[in-house]
Order: structure tokens, then sequence, then C-alpha cells
């Protein structure tokens, strides 16, 4: 009988540890996806394994796991883990080219970058203007990717002048930049409809870098963090999925001035944003968001701002018609 009962109780328990692998190998796979880099996997799998534990109220192998992701979690939200451990971001740099270039120009800076030897670990996008978009499809090198300038907030309709996320869609375009300076400051967008054109973007399927940035009146008043926390509050309204958003800090002072911000005023900046990610939207999104700067960015100033540890690329606008651009590119490549 005893015999029975300890046989019993061990396949309990061996079915209870089979349980456990096999929901931690389906979270895993879920988290792959979605898109999940491994720097969030380790949360990504907290969250869903704490739930479940919390359902299977008996099953104490299981809430034993959950209970050291929960450390693991705890470890990462805290921010106690070194620097080495936080989750990866892969450098991302786009080149906004703006209203510039005809169809041979275009044509001659797509066969610059194949020939160039580009840092394969960055993530390479440019925007041409959107009358070339289809003719750079054709033309652009394998490792790079096109992104729209700008679209508007609904699918089609008597919207002269303007283009939809299911066009750009359509013609094979995955990226689209929102809530430019530029757009802010000469269109007059506001908050409400860069808001409402990320969040149908998204909806879409398109992928965001979405733009903030203080004007120099407002920086010398003292109110960078403020214009920044308004801007990012109503980006992350349009948002219910992270994981295709880039944010771009653009200081507008600093766009097609020749002026930059220096590296501590760059990386203090991103902080800022990271720190309103982590307590207005999540410890995971704060800490997995690519964050780049955006700001008269060239050959000679890259390696410096890409040493900072929230600075995770660059949104690059004149120097992205130039030479130079690829080695912004490899701002991170060891010489």
């Amino acid at each position: 009988m005893l015999h029975t009962i300890c046989k019993f109780n061990s396949n309990v328990m061996l079915g209870k540890l089979y349980l456990s692998l096999g929901i931690c190998v389906k979270l895993l796979y879920d988290s792959k996806r979605n898109g999940i880099n491994k720097g969030q996997n380790v949360v990504f799998i907290c969250n869903k394994l704490s739930t479940i534990a919390g359902n299977l109220k008996n099953t104490t192998l299981l809430s034993g796991v959950a209970y050291i992701f929960h450390q693991a979690k705890r470890d990462v939200s805290s921010g106690v883990q070194a620097k080495n451990m936080d989750p990866e971001r892969q450098f991302f740099v786009g080149g906004n080219w703006k209203m510039n270039g005809s169809r041979r120009e275009i044509e001659d800076l797509l066969k610059n970058l194949e020939k160039a030897d580009l840092n394969p670990e960055v993530e390479v996008i440019v925007a041409p203007p959107s009358v070339y978009l289809e003719f750079s499809k054709c033309r652009v090198p394998k490792n790079i990717m096109l992104a729209a300038q700008n679209c508007f907030k609904v699918a089609k309709g008597a919207f002269t002048g303007e283009i939809s996320p299911a066009m750009l869609k359509d013609i094979g375009i995955e990226w689209v930049i929102l809530g430019h300076s530029e757009r802010r400051h000469i269109f007059c967008e506001t908050d409400t409809l860069i808001c409402e054109k990320v969040n149908h973007s998204r909806s879409e399927g398109l992928c965001v870098i979405a733009c903030v940035g203080e004007k120099l009146e407002e920086r010398e008043a003292g109110k960078t963090q403020e214009v920044i926390s308004q801007q990012m509050k109503s980006i992350a309204e349009g948002v219910k999925d992270w994981s295709g958003v880039v944010i771009a800090y653009e200081p507008v002072w600093a766009i097609g001035t020749g002026k930059t911000a220096t590296p501590d005023q760059a990386q203090e900046v991103h902080c800022r944003i990271r720190e309103w990610l982590k307590e207005n939207v999540s410890p995971t999104v704060a800490a997995c968001t690519r964050i780049i700067y955006g700001g008269s960015v060239t050959g000679k100033n890259c390696r410096e701002l890409a040493k900072q540890c929230d600075v995770d690329g660059f949104l690059v606008g004149g120097a992205s018609l130039k030479p130079e651009f690829i080695d912004i590119i490899n701002a991170t490549k060891q010489k």
C-alpha cells in the first residue's frame, strides 16, 4: 500500500515537472513568435507563468519556478543587474532623406550602400520620398529596409495628398516615420493627430519610428522634460504593441543647424525617456524599446554618441545623403 502511495506521489510530481517544462517551452515559443528578443524572454515568461501558477494553486513545483522568474523580474525592474545583463537592443540607424533625391541620385545612394562594408549587427533603414518608394524597393540592398516619411490615420478616403499604411504595406514597406519635428512645426501636426497616426499604423502592421523633441526656447526655459513627457504620453496612447516601435529623440534646435547635443545631453534625455516608459508603460517595454538620437549626427560625432548606454542608434538627416552615412552606420563597429 505504502509503495503504491509513493509511486502515485512520484507520478504526480513527475507530471507536474513535465507540465512545468511544457509550459515554459510553450511560453518561450510564444515570446519568439511575438517578436520578443532574448532580453524580454525572462519577463515575458515570468508574467505568464505567474498567472498560471496562481490558477493552479496546488502545483507547488510550478509556483517554485514562477518564484524564480519573479526574482529575475524584480532584479530587472530595480536595475540591479550589471550592464552586460541589460536586454539586447539591436543598434538601429535610419536615414531620413526628406524631400531630396531623384531616380538617378537614389540609385547611386543605394549602390554605395550595397558596396559598403556595413556592420551586420546594425539594423539599417532609409526613407526616400514617397514617390520613390517603389523605385527604391526594387534596388535596395537586402540588408537594408525602407521606411515612409509619413502616413495618415485612416486606410482610405477623401484626403488629398495623403498616403495610408495600407498603401505602404501593399508595396512592401514595413516602416514609417511619424511625429517628426518638421511635421509638427511646419505642417502643424498636433500630439492628438500623431497619436492617431501611430495607433492606426501599428494596427495595420507597420513598424513606427516615433519622434519627440523640444525647441530651443523650451530647452532654455527648462521645459525639456515637460515637453518630452507630453509627447511620449500622446504616442503611448496610440500603442498597444511596443515591439514594432522605435523612439527617436530629436532636439529641434539641433536639426539642420550644425549644432548637436553633447553625448551627456543626449544620454540625459534618453535616460529620462526610458524612465518615463518604465513608470508609465512597463519595465519590460522600457528595457527593450530602442531610443535613437537625431540631431545633426555626423561621421565625426557618432562614435561618442553611440557610447552612451541609452543611445541605441541614430535618425540621420542630411548626413544620410553623404558618404559619411556609412561611418554612422558603423559607429559601434570596432576599428
